[in-house]
């Protein structure tokens, strides 16, 4: 089966439990309240958050075993079953009791979802991978809030029960077709970086911007949970009926599902903290605008605000999660984010009960205390967070720097084949040519520089970038000089090792160019590979250092034996340093990076 359709099958089962769920987010406190009251009106929602909560971590280690996909088929059958007990069991147990079964099947298929949509996408649209996923589902919701409030006016209370039992249903039949994807444990590209890590959870914790996103997701669910339970209050309690508290419903799920693509594809590319922050306060001032609405057409508008807000950090707030995990423990990693995250739904139904009880004008309070709540959730965010996919003006001008001088290297090599074949005059037209390439390093070093401190935006990292930019201009100098070298010395076949010896090390001080190239392109994409990608350059270094070694006694030897005259000898040692001292630069340089990436909530890799 072909990538793209076990992805629609995927997004589809997704939208069908959505659907069942969204017409709970227009009928659940309605009908509860008839029975139990307002203040009692949000409970159901308390064992849903719990079950959803459960499922999403557990979910992540049955699909190390079991698989993804049968993960997703389970909780698609969880999920019928616990829909057929809300049609078939009295009010208003049927939604305490069916919740339980919805809420770990919901738990299910879409932390499967999310796995499966990770591993299709992979890490560098991790973001974007994340709003697939969610916009299935609250286009589901969407679909389901509007259709619950319209099948409650028109066929009455049995009728939003028995599309909720349809929808289920539908979404276990899709499920069925859906086949396995690549296991957890394979990986290719970017994702090799980070493979066979050893990664405990408790970092989660320990890390400033997971926790961060981790305490802003929770309490972002529990604003959510409570506008799923008062919004339908609220339109109700101004008279304006229930087919309107489905259409606001409808209206926020419709535009959270429709611009989380949007927003997703620019925190891909310009960061998380920036669109997240904004999206959290901008939420938050509307929950807290939303009691003074007077008209429909004033809350309609509202709630369609509302759903763009979620959407501004719904999608973005887990993702900090996958830039700083390893790929064998992402999916575990991103299953307890999304069980702390969810178990929002059980804090909002508490504080939402606790809220809708106080005296006064309960409602108008609820939402004006959770929009507050909010804000306070955004302001610690924006304080404690740190990028993990940083953005540079100038990166892609470093990387072209970082180029131009393994250009000179691949010169270097074939001046040294040059000498040891004869061929002088070429030896002597690829020393011009690297001191070419030398003079555009050095223009493009000063643009850099110009860049880096004339930004009129913030960047992190700018005396790093200005060091590490200094520290690669270094080995095309180290270079040229030891070009230069080659001109004071004698060649012959007894150097036909040495000469062996000083082609590697320049091919492996070729491929620390590469893999420095590598590491700046992993920085911006996931701080903890371009840590990995470091460690890389450290053993390339040491490997320069043991063919110098290795080349230097061979010298020793041969000047020993009277084979190699003491100028040669010299030029060559001299030759064999500076190459070694350019491999030196580029660990520097990496060690810079490493800081860069510590500045953006790295860890070091055991």
């Amino acid at each position: 089966m072909r990538e793209s359709t076990i992805a629609l099958l995927v997004l589809a089962t997704e939208v069908f439990i959505g659907s069942a769920t969204g017409i709970q987010r227009t009928i659940l406190s309605i009908e509860v309240s008839r029975t139990l009251g307002v203040a009692l009106s949000l409970t159901p929602i308390v064992t849903f958050g719990i079950f959803k909560a459960l499922a999403d971590y557990f979910a992540a280690l049955l699909a190390q075993s079991r698989g993804r996909s049968r993960v997703l088929r389970l909780g698609a059958l969880l999920y019928a079953i616990g829909a057929l007990s809300v049609l078939l069991l009295p009010q208003p147990f049927n939604f305490f009791l069916g919740n339980v079964l919805i809420g770990a099947g919901e738990g299910f298929v879409f932390a499967a979802s999310a796995m499966i949509l990770r591993s299709l996408l992979g890490l560098e649209k991790s973001a974007l991978s994340f709003s697939y996923i969610e916009s299935a589902c609250y286009l589901g919701y969407a679909l389901g809030a509007y259709a619950g409030g319209a099948a409650l006016v028109l066929g009455g209370s049995a009728a939003p029960l028995l599309l909720i039992a349809v929808f289920s249903i539908s979404a276990l039949v899709v499920s069925l077709r859906v086949r396995e994807v690549k296991k957890a444990e394979q990986f290719s590209g970017e994702e090799s970086w980070g493979s066979g890590e050893k990664f405990s959870l408790k970092l989660i914790y320990r890390n400033p911007s997971t926790l961060s996103a981790l305490l802003a997701a929770h309490v972002a669910k529990t604003a959510d949970s409570i506008v799923w339970g008062v919004l339908p209050l609220f339109v109700v309690a101004r008279g304006w009926g229930s087919y309107y508290a489905g259409y606001a419903q409808a209206l926020i799920l419709v535009m959270w599902s429709l611009m989380m693509p949007f927003w997703s594809y620019y925190s891909d590319r310009v960061g998380r903290k920036l669109i997240s922050t904004a999206g959290l306060l901008f939420t938050a001032g509307l929950l807290l605008l939303l009691p003074s609405s007077g008209s429909p057409a004033e809350t309609l508008l509202v709630a369609m605000l509302i759903g763009i807000g979620y959407a501004m950090y719904y999608p973005i707030l887990p993702t900090p999660v996958a830039d700083l995990t390893p790929p064998g423990a992402r999916d575990v990693a991103i299953g307890l984010y999304r069980a702390v995250r969810d178990s929002g739904y059980f804090t909002g139904a508490l504080l939402g009960s606790m809220l809708l009880s106080a005296p006064g004008d309960h409602i108008r309070e609820t939402f004006m205390n959770t929009g507050v709540l909010l804000a306070l959730s955004a302001t610690t965010f924006s304080v404690i967070f740190r990028e993990t996919r940083p953005t540079w003006p100038f990166l892609d001008l470093v990387i072209e720097h970082v180029k131009i001088i393994r250009d000179v290297l691949r010169l270097h090599i074939e001046t040294i084949r040059c000498f040891f074949e004869g061929r002088q005059s070429e030896m002597e037209e690829n020393v011009k040519r690297i001191k070419t390439l030398e003079r555009r390093a050095d223009t493009l070093k000063r643009e850099i520089v110009w860049r880096i401190w004339s930004s009129l935006l913030p960047s992190s990292g700018r005396a790093e970038f200005e060091k590490l930019v200094g520290e690669i201009d270094k080995v095309a100098g180290a270079v040229l000089e030891s070009s230069e070298r080659l001109l004071w010395a004698k060649r012959g076949p007894e150097l036909t090792r040495a000469y062996e010896l000083l082609v590697g090390m320049l091919l492996e001080t070729e491929r620390l160019a590469d893999r420095l190239v590598e590491n700046l392109k992993l920085l911006s994409l996931s701080p903890l590979y371009a840590v990995r990608a470091a460690v890389e350059i450290d053993a390339g270094e040491r490997r320069v250092d043991e063919l110098r070694t290795e080349l230097i006694h061979e010298l020793r030897r041969l000047v020993n034996e009277g084979k190699i005259d003491t100028l040669t000898f010299l030029s060559l040692v001299e030759v064999a340093n500076l190459i070694e001292l350019a491999s030196d630069d580029f660990q520097d340089a990496a060690d810079l990076i490493r800081v860069i990436a510590y500045r953006h909530a790295a860890t070091p890799l055991r």
